[in-house]
């Protein structure tokens, strides 16, 4: 690619960011309507599945999602949208619409040019989010739900990138300076669309690791913690130690040697019910 390009491209970014001007398509109705009925505290199962049956696709994942052998250890079939809701519990029904909105998000980006990067970056967010689950699930001060959504979001980033470099043919067809662009841009980016669509600064704050990484040891585990752990546990295979200058964010959250195969099981499962629910 010509340095004249990539300049031009990377000054576009810096301006989209600066001008706040990061965008992409915006939540369905429904996912809307179900993060404003989960804010009333007097919120019932009854009322919340009054909003989703405006949804079949989204009916369809819960009950998927309900009769999953995650969810439903004892086997028992659930056919009843109510009874859905109740097994699940209303934050895995808001992270269900959220990943089903997330997932459209990134298939109607899918051009012919970006349909197997988009869907190696979505394979790449999901199993994230369900590492991120099962890590956040093991702390004492953490919702493992919201884990979850960081790791799902993560990568979104890379999805604006990519749908504005359709404009730059020749950066396009240079694999290695668009990784580059990817990954020096993609956390920044992210952050701009995640606090565009309304998520908590928490949230937002863990799309950038480096910058919000603690290094006190002494600290309580945070989000930015959990993606960090994360990605490093995913990147290391069962026979590879985690590296010793990642003992002090790892122990924070509980994992050592030898509680990594517990979590590699658990992961499995849930990354399991996921990839079936999304099929």
């Amino acid at each position: 690619m010509s340095t004249d390009e990539q300049t031009q491209f990377l000054q576009q970014l810096a301006e989209d960011l600066n001008s706040r001007n990061i965008t992409l398509p915006s939540f369905p109705d429904v996912v809307i309507k179900i993060r404003t009925a989960l804010e009333d505290p007097t919120c019932s199962s009854e009322r919340l599945a009054d909003v989703v049956r405006t949804d079949a696709v989204l009916v369809a994942r819960l009950l998927m999602a309900a009769n999953s052998a995650f969810h439903n250890r004892a086997g028992i079939e659930i056919v009843d949208l109510n009874l859905a809701i109740s097994r699940l519990g209303f934050e895995v029904v808001r992270n269900t619409a959220i990943t089903l909105a997330v997932e459209q998000i990134f298939n109607a980006s899918q051009h012919a040019e970006l349909r197997e990067s988009i869907k190696s970056i979505w394979s790449s967010s999901l199993s994230l989010a369900s590492m991120c689950f099962v890590i956040a699930r093991n702390s004492d001060n953490l919702n493992p739900d919201n884990a979850f959504l960081c790791g799902l979001l993560h990568e979104v980033g890379k999805l604006y990138i990519l749908t504005k470099a359709r404009d730059y043919p020749t950066l396009m067809g240079d694999a290695d300076s668009l990784a580059s662009v990817l990954e020096q841009w993609y956390s920044s980016v992210g952050k701009s669309i995640v606090e565009a669509w309304g998520f908590s600064d928490e949230i937002a704050n863990s799309m950038e690791i480096e910058e919000n990484l603690s290094s006190d040891s002494g600290s309580p585990a945070t989000l930015v913690d959990v993606i960090y752990a994360a990605r490093l546990v995913l990147e290391n295979s069962d026979e590879q130690e985690l590296d010793e200058s990642s003992q002090d964010i790892v122990g924070k959250l509980k994992i050592s040697q030898d509680t990594l195969p517990a979590i590699r099981d658990a992961y499995d499962q849930h990354a399991q019910s996921m990839r079936q629910s999304v099929s």
